[in-house]
């Protein structure tokens, strides 16, 4: 089988299995933090890759379960490219969810929260303050003006962003390579600006006209699957809306046209069908500790909407499976 490589894999910083250190290692070149595993530990294997370019770094971490970072403040830009899963990001500024189709952007100087979905692998790119702001200030200059950086997200499959994205990927494979362009300060510097002002232009792409039209039956079956996939999670349909790349009415307008239904809708029925699972198969030894492990908070809703569903309450499908 063809071994397949890591992104910055010849600039590894860690390999861990202990969260402590994990933290110790990320802390140092990004920012102290809170690191909690939220489900497994044992499957918590934490690699952390990361290299420089001047005033600009990149970063590839993956945690291998679901964890969730708290850090009073960064004191730096930084862009989050999930390559799989999700990424929920809570800052001053609101909340964004980060996937492989579109990508996050937090602001420093203000507490974040980051909750990392199990197989969710991902790539950062650190940038300064004070490049993001020259580079704003140019762009400024020529009449592009980007109104919001913290707690945006934006578009990696098409336009600007999809370039923006290849980019990344071309620049960091150059920095794989000890005689790349990356090597010589000339055209690192180019390279770091490249980045930044790709980043500012996919920032301030409009959006698509068609954005308003309902998303078409390949899009809802994606978000379907998303939501099958991370229901335990605190998904809502601007969540799922920014994961799979389209507005939520267009969203909405889809759910109803294809499956006659609403993203939220299909959200409960994807929990009330693992709770009953559960609760069928012995996984789950209390209506609570399955409710939770599923992502439902409101158990007194609970009861009437499982019935709803199943004809039964949730303690009648434990008692009649114990």
């Amino acid at each position: 089988m063809a071994r397949v490589s890591t992104p910055l894999g010849s600039h590894g910083v860690l390999r861990t299995t202990n969260v402590d250190d994990a933290r110790a290692s990320v802390a140092a070149s990004l920012a102290p933090h809170v690191l909690t595993p939220l489900r497994e530990v044992e499957g918590f294997r934490a690699l952390h890759n990361a290299v420089e370019l001047q005033r600009l770094s990149f970063h590839y971490i993956d945690y291998g379960t679901e964890v969730e970072v708290r850090a009073d403040r960064l004191d730096f830009h930084l862009i989050q490219i999930p390559l799989g899963g999700l990424s929920h990001i809570v800052t001053g500024a609101g909340t964004v969810t980060a996937s492989p189709r579109r990508a996050a952007i937090t602001g420093p100087d203000e507490p974040v929260r980051m909750r990392y979905s199990a197989g969710n692998p991902r790539l950062m790119v650190r940038i300064t303050p004070d490049l993001l702001r020259e580079r704003l200030d140019v762009a400024a200059a020529g009449g592009l003006v980007v109104p919001q950086q913290s707690g945006a997200g934006f578009d990696l499959t098409r336009g600007a962003g999809r370039s923006w994205r290849g980019l990344v990927d071309m620049v960091m494979t150059d920095l794989e390579r000890e005689d790349g362009l990356s090597a010589s300060p000339l055209t690192a510097a180019a390279l770091q600006v490249a980045v930044v002002d790709g980043l500012i232009v996919s920032l301030a792409a409009a959006p698509d006209d068609a954005a308003e039209r309902a998303t078409p039956d390949r899009i809802v079956r994606q978000a379907a699957r998303l939501i099958e996939e991370h229901c335990a999670e605190p998904l809502g349909t601007l969540d799922i809306a920014e994961a799979v790349g389209v507005s939520i009415r267009a969203l909405q307008a889809g759910f109803k046209l294809h499956l006659d239904t609403t993203p939220m809708a299909y959200v409960r029925q994807a929990r009330l069908e693992r709770v009953r699972q559960a609760l069928s198969d012995g996984t789950a030894q209390s209506v609570t500790a399955a409710a939770t492990r599923w992502g439902i908070t409101h158990l007194g809703r609970l009861s009437g909407d499982y019935r709803a569903a199943f004809g039964e309450t949730p303690s009648e499908t434990l008692q009649r499976n114990r």
